[in-house]
C-alpha cells in the first residue's frame, strides 16, 4: 500500500490547487490512499464544514488536526461523524482519539497528537497518551501525526515508539524537513511541510509577519496571496518500508 500524507493545508485557495493537481500526483506516485493535515484550511485557522466536505470530495480518506482544531467552533457540530482525528491528548471528549480508515482488507489507524513544548493549552502527555491508545488500537497499520513545535520532542517520540507504530509524521511548522528515514520499521519525518502559498511566511501574508517581528505587536494575520502554490507531503510505501518526500510547485 502507498499512502500520500499531505502536510498542513493552508487556506481555501489551496483546495482549488489540490482539485486541479491531486489526481496527477496520485497517478505519478502510484497512490492508493490520501490523508492530510487540515487544521489550517479555513482562513488559516481551523476547518469549516464546507471546506471539510470539499476535501472529502477530492478523495481525502482521513484528516488530522492540531492546535487549531477548534478555532472554527462549528466543528463541534460535525466532528463526531467526520473522518477526522483530533489531537488525542486534548482534554475533551469531542471528536475521535483514533480514526480508522479502510483500504481493501486493511485497517489503518490514524492518531493525532499535540506536542507540549512551546504549545499552550491543557494537554495530556502525548507519550503517555500513546501508551494508553496502543492497548486498545486494533489495526493493520498505525500512523501518527505528531503536531508540534520542537524537533527534539518529535524525535524523542519516534525513538520511544519505533517498531510499535508504522509511521510518525511531524506537522505544524509548515517547513518540510530533509530527514525522512525508516527507524527500526517506523517511517519518520520531522515535518511534512505545508500545502499552500509559496510566496509567504509559513502560509501567512509576508508584510504582516515582518511587521509583527519589527513591532512586537500581534496584529490580525491573513493567508498570503501567491502566484505559486506548493504541495508538500510524504509517500509512505508500506510494502517496501520506505518514505519519500513530495514537494511540488504549481503556478495559479
Amino acid at each position: 500500500m502507498r499512502v500520500l500524507y499531505l502536510g498542513d493545508i493552508v487556506g481555501e485557495k489551496t483546495i482549488d490547487v489540490l482539485k486541479d493537481h491531486l489526481e496527477d500526483i496520485k497517478r505519478r506516485y502510484k497512490i492508493n490512499m490520501v490523508l492530510a493535515n487540515a487544521e489550517n484550511t479555513t482562513g488559516g485557522k481551523g476547518l469549516s464544514e464546507k471546506d471539510y466536505k470539499k476535501l472529502k470530495t477530492l478523495g481525502i480518506a482521513g484528516m488530522s488536526m492540531g492546535n487549531h482544531t477548534f478555532s472554527k467552533s462549528e466543528i463541534k457540530d460535525y466532528i463526531d461523524d467526520a473522518t477526522i482525528a483530533r489531537p488525542a491528548n486534548y482534554t475533551t471528549n469531542i471528536g475521535k482519539e483514533v480514526l480508522y480508515v479502510r483500504y481493501n482488507d486493511e485497517v489503518i489507524a490514524i492518531v493525532n497528537l499535540l506536542g507540549r513544548t512551546f504549545v499552550n493549552g491543557p494537554l495530556d502527555c502525548p507519550f503517555k497518551k500513546m501508551d494508553e491508545l496502543l492497548k486498545t488500537i486494533k489495526a493493520d497499520k498505525i500512523i501518527v501525526d505528531f503536531h508540534g513545535e520542537a524537533t527534539s520532542e518529535k524525535k524523542a517520540f519516534v525513538y520511544d515508539f519505533k517498531g510499535r507504530v508504522d509511521a510518525v509524521l511531524g506537522s505544524h511548522t509548515h517547513v518540510q524537513t530533509a530527514d525522512e528515514e525508516n527507524i527500526d520499521g517506523t517511517l519518520y519525518i520531522t515535518d511534512m511541510g505545508m500545502c499552500g502559498p509559496k510566496e509567504s511566511i509559513i502560509g501567512d501574508d509576508i508584510d504582516s509577519i515582518i511587521d509583527r517581528f519589527r513591532s512586537g505587536i500581534f496584529g490580525r494575520l491573513a493567508v498570503a496571496n501567491s502566484k505559486n502554490y506548493m504541495i508538500n507531503g510524504v509517500v509512505l510505501d508500506f510494502n517496501t518500508k520506505k518514505i519519500e518526500r513530495v514537494n511540488e510547485v504549481y503556478s495559479v
